[in-house]
This record gives C-alpha cells, sequence and structure tokens, in this order.
C-alpha cells in the first residue's frame, strides 16, 4: 500500500506544478505591468521592477495555492484517470476514503508549506520589495547595527524613525520642527507610532519640548495625534502590507490596537483570510478526487477538470468577496470568511464516501410455460 500512496502522492505534486508556473507566470505578469508604470520615479528603473515583481511573487504564490491545488490534483490525478490506473486502484479493493489518504497528506503538508511561506518568506521578501521601491523617495534609510534609522521631511518637520515593530509601528520617533529660519522650535519624542487613518498617526508616550532663545520647557503626554508624519509612499517603505504580515504579527498587532482602544476589525479579516487559505487548500486537494472517480466513459477526465477549473475560480471569487463583505459591512471576520471553506472541506470530505446512486438491474424475464 506504501507504493500505491507515494505513487498517488507523486502524481498529485507533479500536477501541481506546472500550474503554479502557469498561474503565477499569468499573475505575475500582470504587476510587472504595473510596476513598469513608476519606472523614471526618482531613480526606479525597469531592472527594479522585474526586482519588485520577483520578491512579491512568495505573496502570489501563497495567494493561488488553494486553486492550484485543485487544477494541480485534476492534472496529476487525472493523468491517472486516463490511464485508467484510478479504476484498476477501486478494482483492486480501495476505496474513495482509502484513496484520498495520500491526497490528504500531501495537501497537509502544502497547508503547511504555506503556513511557513506566510510567517517567514512572505514578509522577508515583501521587506525586499520595499527597500527597492524606496529608490524612488527622498529619504534616508541606513541599517545600523541590525535596527533601522529611517530620516525624511514632511514640511518644516524633520522626521527620524529607530525602528519598527510587528512590520507596522514605529518605534523611537523623533519629530524636529523648524522655523521660517530653519532654526529648531519644537522637538516631539515619542516612543511608538501608529496609523490609525489615511495621514492620522497617534503619538505614545510623547515628550514635547518646546525652545524659545536659552530656555526649554517640557512636558509630557500620554498620546497626540499627528498628521502627515510620512508620505503614503514613505509608509509603504517602512510598513509591510497587511496582506504580507505574518499571522503572529498580525496577532500582536492586534492586541496592541486593542489595548490603545483602536479599530482591529480590518486587521482580524486580514488575519483570517490567511488562516482560511491553508483550509482550503486541503478542502480543494480533497476535492479533486472525487471528481476523477468513476467512469470516464459517462464524463470524460477532461471534462471533470473543466468542471473543476470552475469550481475553483467560483471560489476564488467567493472567498475575495466575503472577505471585502466582511470589511465593509462589520460582519464577524471569523464566521464570514471560514464558513465557505468549512463548507467546502466537508463537501469534500463526505465526497469522498459517497458511492452514489447505484442503477437499478433490469427485470429479468421469466419463461414462459406451456
Amino acid at each position: 500500500m506504501k507504493i500505491i500512496d507515494q505513487y498517488i502522492a507523486s502524481s498529485y505534486f507533479k500536477g501541481m506544478v506546472p500550474v503554479m508556473v502557469l498561474l503565477l507566470a499569468l499573475f505575475s505578469f500582470l504587476a510587472l505591468a504595473e510596476e513598469l508604470e513608476q519606472v523614471g520615479n526618482g531613480t526606479f528603473r525597469q531592472i527594479d521592477a522585474f526586482l519588485v515583481v520577483l520578491y512579491t511573487s512568495p505573496r502570489r504564490m501563497v495567494d493561488l495555492m488553494p486553486v492550484t491545488a485543485l487544477l494541480g490534483g485534476l492534472m496529476g490525478l487525472g493523468a491517472m484517470a486516463n490511464h485508467q490506473e484510478l479504476m484498476a486502484a477501486r478494482a483492486a479493493g480501495l476505496s474513495k476514503a482509502r484513496m484520498a489518504n495520500p491526497v490528504f497528506k500531501a495537501t497537509l503538508a502544502v497547508a503547511v508549506a504555506v503556513m511557513l511561506m506566510q510567517t517567514l518568506l512572505v514578509p522577508a521578501s515583501e521587506r525586499a520589495a520595499s527597500e527597492v521601491r524606496s529608490r524612488s523617495l527622498e529619504s534616508v534609510s541606513v541599517d545600523m547595527g541590525g535596527r533601522l534609522q529611517f530620516w525624511t521631511r514632511s514640511g518644516d518637520n524633520f522626521v527620524h524613525v529607530s525602528d519598527v515593530l510587528f512590520n507596522r509601528l514605529l518605534v523611537g520617533v523623533e519629530i524636529y520642527n523648524t522655523n521660517d529660519k530653519g532654526k529648531l522650535q519644537t522637538l516631539i519624542q515619542a516612543e511608538q507610532a501608529t496609523i490609525t487613518g489615511a495621514d492620522t498617526w497617534l503619538l505614545e508616550n510623547v515628550t514635547r519640548t518646546q525652545l524659545s532663545g536659552m530656555a526649554a520647557t517640557e512636558d509630557h503626554l500620554d498620546s497626540m495625534e499627528w498628521t502627515n508624519l510620512i508620505s503614503q509612499e514613505q509608509a509603504e517603505v517602512l510598513m509591510l502590507p497587511l496582506e504580507a504580515l505574518a499571522p503572529h504579527d498580525l496577532v500582536l498587532y492586534i492586541r496592541h490596537l486593542k489595548k490603545n482602544a483602536l479599530d482591529t476589525h480590518h486587521f482580524r479579516v486580514i488575519f483570517w483570510k490567511q488562516i482560511s487559505i491553508a483550509i482550503a487548500v486541503v478542502a480543494m486537494g480533497l476535492l479533486s478526487l472525487p471528481l476523477l472517480v468513476g467512469s470516464t466513459r459517462e464524463v470524460s477526465a477532461g471534462q471533470r477538470i473543466v468542471l473543476g477549473g470552475i469550481i475553483g475560480i467560483v471560489f476564488y471569487l467567493l472567498q475575495q468577496m466575503t472577505g471585502n463583505a466582511a470589511s465593509l459591512f462589520n460582519l464577524v471576520p471569523s464566521l464570514t470568511i471560514l464558513a465557505p471553506v468549512v463548507v467546502l472541506l466537508a463537501i469534500a470530505v463526505m465526497a469522498q464516501f459517497w458511492r452514489g446512486t447505484p442503477k437499478p438491474k433490469p427485470a429479468r424475464k421469466i419463461p414462459k410455460q406451456d
């Protein structure tokens, strides 16, 4: 049985590879078209656009993994169905549930790989892409002993950021305000800065120093709001996109927002969308087997693959719609986002044990007796 399990699992993985390459190439081409529009801003060149697309590929791979799990399974296992190998396995006494065992293990391995990518690879690659994009900004970003040192100018203010926590929270913020003659008149030091709106920041544990001639007055504030701390482009360099944050960073940042009585709904939506991807990979992978097991005379393997493709596209759109609906209508993120995935997983599991409706046998004709 181990040989059969290994053969089914290897066929599944062999089907996933070309599907992922094809989908990744398609979506990367679309991303490249957008990045090429930024060529000419600062020192941003065409080679930088290609590097950004390359560095952001891991996040696209994660987003495409559920659809790849279904289409890859249909491609790999479909080859077995075309050669009547799945039918031979059924004839040898293997049930659909037993044949789903290696598929489940394969999809579980892919789901674990997705979670590792979300935790380790995606944040690192997105950070590298942000550093490439920073070449178009008029700011200085220097790495001093493993800590980020960021300087920029915003109007009459010079802003310094010492580090970024959770890839979202600015740490060690200093704002140097100058007068018309360029002399320092106010120094604001904040332990942390959290973005609360489009251009609004919440500074915490603030020390404000007013300079007037040779005198200086200092006062302390628990928090204060500040607008236009840094530009949106600079924020994208310092802070990763929400979708690129590691799940544990999202959890820590949500706790920080709750501590400061700030809205956490959108961040919880992103967190549960990340969790749903791993579950969807397992559900989609398991669904590929019931679509193929059966007689290819009634429904060809090619038709089943087309059906699976339609299911994958519909599910991908449904997943995007539920995430947007949870954000727009303030729905409970965990229930709204996980409901379609859990339903799909339940359907995929039940399909492994469904034998279909047996066809009625034709009535045997009784010969007439004289």
